[in-house]
């Protein structure tokens, strides 16, 4: 009896929070608990406990139709446990300790360990959420967030569905707002193979094989944002979808390329030489603008060489902030050395206003190898500090630099 009474409470407690977040099944199945209780009218209340199960299953999604079977052997043992029911003539029903605990088991397996994010209406939450202006942009926020909302208690039902709208969802025809949030999809899609792995194994890899058979040339570019994201998706497609998307990469412009952030897919070792050979084919300009957008570590060395050829001040400043400070993020310590001796080779970035504060940046997001990395920046200091007759508070000896060495 204690356990269908916790079974109870908690459906009717899991959609009185879904009718909060506004979900249309749940509020119309409060009004009619409130209209019950307000009125004191039980006959309707005992309509809403007898049918309490098939509410869950049909219209609140909490439940799988086996899961209601499970709780409906819980809800039936209550009865004979509540009303005298004799087995024999002469004999009540007494559940075994054993049927008990089973009860108490399949009840929090079931239902009560469970977030009430269950079926149609927590994707729909998961779409609204996704297209909020709340929602994280960055790969850790989103790891944070979904785990937190919607994998830490959720039924294994929710998670496979979640992975076949994570997969499709972008791709289909009318779901233009969710395509420009494909690279946020690709994160999440990530945190749940890397949290639900067998899941995700089970589901995505026939699923993948299956779908993007079917994806058209203009939208099937943006995988490479979910390549990027988890590389194994590649082993999973079909031989002629890897074909066409060879093929789409290079011909595609570079419109196409920035738009579906195709460089994303260097990931894949497959794709790795049709976008080097894609991307080294434009020129400076170019260059520039893939990666600005798209600044992943294969395009480092690149962006060093592209840095350290400047010819004015102020290019110097425009790359330091749109080339070398989105890149630093994948700078190892030989990166660190050959960027600090292109300055120290190139008065028109060392002496350009702006590069200090690049430096900083730089500084500040390779942080992780300082260790490694501190002897080229005291070089680095040292040499501007002799150039300028050994003053080392001159803004042109770089102080801030040499400041975040002595507090290090």
């Amino acid at each position: 009896m204690s356990a269908w009474i916790a079974v109870v409470h908690d459906v009717f407690s899991k959609a009185r929070e879904l009718a909060a977040q506004g979900d249309a099944a749940s509020i119309t199945f409060v009004s009619k608990i409130d209209n019950a209780i307000e009125h004191k009218n039980i006959i309707q209340m005992q309509a809403l406990e007898r049918e309490l199960l098939d509410t869950a299953k049909d219209e609140l999604q909490l439940v799988t139709p086996h899961e209601h079977e499970t709780l409906k052997r819980i809800q039936d043992d209550r009865h004979m446990c509540a009303h005298p029911a004799f087995i024999t003539e002469d004999e009540l029903f007494q559940p075994s300790p054993d049927l008990v605990r089973s009860h108490l088991v399949h009840a929090l397996q079931c239902l009560l360990i469970h977030a009430p994010l269950q079926g149609k209406s927590a994707l729909n939450r998961f779409k609204a959420d996704v297209l909020s202006p709340s929602f994280p942009s960055t790969q850790d926020g989103i790891r944070t967030f979904v785990f937190a909302k919607y994998l830490n208690r959720s039924k294994d039902a929710l998670v496979a569905n979640l992975i076949k709208v994570l997969l499709k969802a972008p791709f289909l025809e009318g779901e233009d707002e969710l395509l420009r949030k494909k690279r946020q999809l690709a994160w999440t899609l990530s945190e749940v193979a890397a949290r639900k792995t067998p899941i995700f194994e089970e589901i995505a890899r026939p699923f993948v094989g299956q779908f993007f058979d079917g994806v058209a040339d203009e939208r099937l570019l943006s995988i490479c944002t979910f390549l990027g994201a988890e590389p194994q998706l590649w082993a999973w497609l079909t031989e002629p979808v890897k074909l066409r998307l060879v093929r789409l990469i290079e011909q595609c412009p570079i419109e196409d390329l920035k738009e579906h952030l195709v460089f994303d897919a260097f990931a894949v070792p497959d794709l790795a030489d049709p976008l080097l050979a894609k991307f080294t084919s434009y020129g400076m300009e170019e260059r520039i603008q893939l990666i600005s957008d798209n600044p992943g570590k294969e395009f480092v060395s690149f962006g060093i060489d592209i840095y350290s050829a400047v010819g004015s001040y102020r290019e110097a400043e425009l790359l330091g902030q749109t080339v070398v400070i989105p890149l630093a993020s994948h700078f190892g310590e030989e990166d660190i050395r050959r960027l600090l001796n292109a300055i120290l080779g190139n008065s028109q970035i060392s002496y350009a206003s702006g590069t200090s504060d690049v430096l900083v940046e730089v500084f500040k997001l390779t942080a992780s190898i300082f260790p490694m990395s501190r002897a080229h920046w005291q070089h680095f200091v040292d040499e501007m500090t002799a150039q300028h007759g050994g003053e080392p508070d001159t803004p042109y000896s770089y102080p801030s630099i040499r400041a975040k060495l002595d507090a290090a």
